[in-house]
């Protein structure tokens, strides 16, 4: 079952005096931002919190959003390390062969022999390709997200099909 939210960016650490946040956008637009008002905070605890953006300001690759009626550095303290959420039928479309990290998390990995390996539990940006992180009875295994690996992402049965290269398991 796919994520009803897509997450677009996490709130690291508070700006200036006047409740400003600085975000950490987890999209390959960030000026998207720009178009974004309503949004949902998910602190720490996993509570949501709705909330207006009411200003946004880049500063190299990250953000500093200003929420609105948050003022102070006070105001916005409870939501540090908050992810920010947006509904699905508001995320971008993304082209064949692309999907949201939320949909590739928690997905039941095998190999093309059907065997079992885990759960995709984290995805690593490595800077020429990302590795998914799947969790097993055999422990962490560490997987190249490349097209000789790769062999199909089915969401709606949650499973991802690897192909096992020499050595990847080792």
């Amino acid at each position: 079952m796919m994520e009803e939210w897509i997450e677009v960016g996490t709130v690291f650490k508070k700006h200036g005096i006047r409740g400003e946040v600085k975000v950490y956008p987890l999209t390959d637009s960030p000026d998207r931002f720009l178009d974004l008002q309503d949004v949902v905070l998910e602190d720490r605890t996993g509570k949501r919190h709705a909330v207006r953006i009411d200003r946004v300001r880049f500063q190299q690759d990250r953000l500093i959003l200003h929420l609105e009626g948050k003022d102070t550095p006070e105001d916005v303290e409870p939501f540090m390390q908050s992810r920010i959420l947006i509904p699905r039928t508001e995320a971008v479309q993304l082209p064949e062969g692309s999907y949201y990290y939320a949909d590739i998390i928690g997905l039941s990995v095998y190999t093309d022999s059907e065997e079992y390996l885990g759960v995709v539990e984290d995805i690593l940006e490595t800077g020429s390709n990302d590795v998914y992180v799947v969790r097993g009875e055999a422990g962490e295994v560490l997987i190249p997200v490349i097209r000789e690996v790769i062999r199909k992402v089915d969401l709606e049965n949650q499973r991802l099909i690897i192909h096992k290269m020499e050595g990847l398991l080792e």
